[in-house]
């Protein structure tokens, strides 16, 4: 065990031992090659016994020749001249001069390479590393657990690498080396994601306890409302991005589930009218922060109306229409719309719509026959005309209706005097 400084130590040691090991390694290959350029191994060994002799050889012509000159009888009787005598001394000189010559190169790259085995010996053993010490420390010990509660895994080599650069860090220091530090942060920022968007948008950083909490308040939401699909981290960052609080979450969801989805009349006005907002799943239209909760709401009672009408078996339209419409019996009246994101705007709630369109439905055939009959006579009235006096209040709109109460009356007093109970058909007008 020792200190981080002692095992650093060491390290720069291995490394040096390696180079070292390398160049002998190499000077081990640049003497063989060398000693090589002398022949083989048994050509090296020959120059090395024949070297001797011929130095031997060399000295022995060499007395000979220095006294041949005062012993001609001796040169006579050997049949050899003394020319021919200093031609023989003279190969045996030149043989002696390059075989000691040779052998001088090859003892030089034997003690060279002898050498170079020596030095790759001495640096073969690698260097003992010895453990670092890590001395206790109660915020590592810790760091972890609130890993946990964040939900960070995988982070332990991170954790290692920052203890042993900041060996007495506190929790605190860890967590802001975690959040800030580029050589630490990748696994913290991509568990907050959404803290990234801020930044790029210029809004203000989540600690990690505002952003749990705001996911815990969102899981709670889609748990209350069962929906399941909805609890994941994409959909979390994706309203922390927005700012959206978890009230606004679950007004949105209110509004799609609540008012929208557990209503039928409403949901098929709502279809009708928005059907770009997301036929097959409106929570997921009502929960895209793109769509602003104003213009949602908008958008809901508008529905919420026209739902009111199709239960009663009316048809309106989101905005002001006037048309034909099939469903009217009688083909000179026009049965227009007032619009129900006009009345929902006019302040019209559902419970005025409800009971305004049942009121509708009860006075409109009456109203729709009497108009086809005498609308040669006064303005007609139609559905326009009832959403006109029953939802929005229009006197004008009653007075139509009144005239042509008052020309159905008229009408009966000629043909028959009229009897107390005759003018039973137009109570419903």
């Amino acid at each position: 065990m020792a200190t981080k400084a002692e095992v650093a130590a060491k390290q720069r040691q291995e490394a040096e031992r390696k180079i070292q090991a390398a160049a002998a390694q190499a000077k081990v290959t640049s003497a063989q090659t060398k000693l090589a350029t002398y022949g083989t191994p048994s050509e090296i060994n020959f120059a090395k016994n024949i070297s001797p002799r011929f130095t031997a050889m060399q000295d022995i012509a060499g007395r000979i020749l220095a006294k041949a000159p005062n012993r001609p009888e001796a040169l006579k009787n050997a049949g050899v001249t003394l020319d021919q005598l200093q031609q023989t001394f003279n190969k045996t000189q030149a043989s002696s001069t390059e075989y000691a010559t040779k052998v001088a190169g090859i003892t030089q790259a034997e003690e060279e390479l002898a050498t170079a085995q020596g030095l790759v010996t001495q640096y073969s053993t690698p260097i003992d590393i010895p453990t670092l010490t890590k001395t206790p420390n109660v915020a590592y010990d810790t760091i972890g657990k609130i890993l946990e509660n964040y939900r960070i895994t995988d982070i332990a080599s991170v954790l290692e690498d920052i203890r042993d650069e900041y060996p007495e860090a506190s929790s605190e220091e860890v967590l802001t080396l975690l959040q800030f530090d580029s050589r630490y942060n990748a696994k913290f920022n991509a568990r907050f994601a959404a803290n990234q968007e801020r930044l790029k948008a210029g809004k203000s950083v989540l600690s990690p306890g505002e952003y749990l909490k705001l996911e815990q308040g969102y899981s709670k939401v889609f748990t209350a409302y069962n929906l399941p699909a909805f609890k994941t981290q994409t959909y979390y960052d994706s309203f922390i991005v927005s700012d959206l609080d978890i009230e606004e979450v679950t007004d949105r969801v209110q509004l799609g589930y609540d008012r929208v989805l557990n209503d039928k009349a409403t949901q098929d006005a709502f279809n009708k009218f928005f059907s770009a907002l997301g036929f097959s799943d409106i929570v997921t239209g009502m929960l895209d922060p793109v769509n602003q909760l104003p213009a949602l709401e908008r958008k809901v009672k508008a529905a919420e109306i026209g739902g009111a009408a199709l239960r009663q078996g009316l048809v309106v339209s989101q905005v002001a229409a006037t048309e034909a419409q099939a469903n009217v019996p009688y083909s000179n009246v026009m049965r227009g719309t007032v619009g129900a994101d006009v009345l929902g705007q006019q302040g019209v709630t559902k419970a005025q719509a409800e009971k305004g369109y049942q009121e509708i439905a009860q006075m409109l055939p009456t109203a729709e026959k009497l108009s086809s009959i005498y609308g040669n006579q006064v303005d007609q009235y139609g559905l326009l005309q009832a959403e006109q006096e029953k939802l929005q209040g229009l006197a004008s709109a009653a007075r139509k209706r009144q005239q042509l109460t008052e020309l159905e009356t008229a009408q009966f007093k000629k043909q028959s005097g009229l009897g107390k109970g005759a003018l039973g058909s137009l109570t419903n007008i």
